[in-house]
């Protein structure tokens, strides 16, 4: 079916691995030598030891009789009639305070990731045991920030609308994609079984559905079973699906369970915490760039600052005296087509200079510094011209 069920889903987390972040022409450092000097702010660059992906399944049980009153939304005793109804209760219920595990085997490899959401925060964690590469992410509102062991340097901090903000946004195809099997196969009711003593309905899969807005069958791919748990007020419990690649005889097949709905809590961790609350925003005309420092450790002197707009890089500002908090950093820039000068100052705002660029679009700041990148870009939605990504966070 396209062959959504497995490999759309690796695909799109092969994407986000690749993207390392840098935010909008600001170019993510490929080496550790982007800093000369340490910042006087306190940052854990240290490997972070909760990357615990692990997926435990309660299994399909067997037996039970269903119940009228245990049909969730979507579902009567002919099955799932309205697949767009039950995916809709489920992430009304757990989408907003849950923990989402997940697994994808192909005959490439194994995927594992979890997604936890909570009311102050949320972290997304990914690790791809056959490459050997591990990432998390922790994020509140337009703040985020991301550990990747395989990029340098390993710990990105963003705040704003930032591509690594965006680029975040991304996640949440991997939590939706898993469910696209709701809509692409005949699922029969089949008895009741039991997820951590709650009576839940199970769901057989008994063929695929072929829709005309829809996916359809890859003829390449067999033997498709499986099963859903789910709960009379529509939430996913569980899922388990696998099929046969007929060219090479590999079983994929994805799982996911879902715990924690409404008692979920996540903690910031201490690699995402300590950082900086700059803030980024424009003038009148969009000529000037401010960075104002609001809170937390100074950005020390002669630390340099990469500039970018609309994905143009216009190149570093050293600074001449260090940025404390309840300061502003003014930045101007001018040129044209790949020369340009930038200057800024601290406290003064600078003269508009001939040939000035228009931060009017996707401006951003990055700081390279203690092992850390730091990104910084106006809030999200603000009228920039920036599209403010895929949403505005938790």
């Amino acid at each position: 079916m396209k062959r959504v069920l497995v490999t759309v889903a690796v695909a799109a987390m092969l994407v986000l691995a690749g993207c390392n972040g840098g935010g909008q022409g600001t170019p993510t450092a490929t080496n550790g030598t982007e800093s000369t000097t340490e910042s006087e702010f306190s940052a854990d660059v240290s490997t972070p030891t909760d990357l615990d992906v692990s997926v435990s399944r309660a299994g399909p049980g067997a037996g039970g009789a269903a119940s009228a009153d245990l049909y969730p939304p979507g579902v009567d005793e002919s099955g799932v009639y309205n697949a767009s109804a039950l995916v809709t209760r489920h992430f009304e219920t757990a989408g907003a305070n849950a923990v989402m595990r997940a697994e994808f085997i192909t005959g490439g490899g194994t995927t594992r990731l979890v997604h936890r959401n909570g009311s102050s925060g949320e972290r997304f964690t990914m690790v791809n045991e056959t490459r050997g590469t591990a990432e998390t992410w922790w994020a509140s509102n337009a703040t985020v920030v991301r550990w990747n062991g395989s990029a340098s340097p390993s710990l990105t901090y963003s705040q704003g609308d930032t591509n690594t903000y965006t680029t975040y946004q991304f996640t949440g195809l991997f939590r939706a994609v898993p469910f696209l099997i709701l809509n692409t196969t005949d699922l029969a009711v089949d008895g009741t079984t039991s997820v951590d003593g709650q009576e839940v309905l199970r769901l057989s899969i008994e063929g695929v559905r072929n829709t005309s807005g829809g996916f359809v069958v890859d003829e390449n791919i067999s033997d498709l079973r499986g099963y859903v748990l789910v709960t009379p007020d529509g939430v996913v419990r569980e899922m388990h699906y696998q099929s046969t690649d007929d060219r090479t005889g590999a079983t994929e097949s994805v799982t996911v369970t879902v715990s924690g709905v409404g008692s979920t809590t996540v903690d910031r961790p201490s690699w995402a915490s300590g950082y900086p609350d700059l803030t980024v925003s424009t003038g009148k005309d969009s000529s000037v760039l401010a960075l104002e420092h609001r809170a937390g450790g100074s950005i020390p002197v002669d630390t340099r600052l990469r500039v970018g707009s609309d994905f143009v890089a216009y190149g570093n500002v050293t600074l001449s005296e260090s940025l404390e908090a309840g300061e502003t950093l003014y930045v101007v820039a001018s040129g044209r087509f790949g020369d340009y000068n930038v200057t800024g100052s601290v406290g003064t705002q600078p003269d508009t200079p001939e040939n000035a660029v228009s931060f009017d679009r996707l401006p951003s700041i990055s700081v390279f510094a203690d092992g850390v990148e730091l990104q910084y870009a106006p809030e999200v939605g603000r009228e920039t011209g920036t599209t403010g990504g895929f949403g505005s966070g938790t």
